[in-house]
């Protein structure tokens, strides 16, 4: 089943697909960019801070015992 999938999907990496953003940057004006040193320190910060590493991670599992058990 996952071979039929892939090759039902092959063309799109047989040939370069490329999109436009002239509706986007026609409704807002300009297209927002977020600079890569910003991106990268908040993504980096969000991993590295203390609050993060003691954020309890909730699984799949855990969240439906929360729900239930609600």
């Amino acid at each position: 089943e996952t071979m039929r999938e892939l090759m039902e999907m092959r063309y799109l990496w047989r040939a370069p697909i490329t999109l436009s953003n002239r509706k986007l940057v026609a409704f807002l004006g300009e297209e927002p960019h977020t600079p890569l040193d910003v991106s990268l320190r908040e993504a980096l910060g969000e991993l590295t801070t203390p609050a993060a590493a003691s954020r309890p991670r909730v699984g799949r599992a855990d969240a439906t015992a929360t729900v239930q058990g609600a």
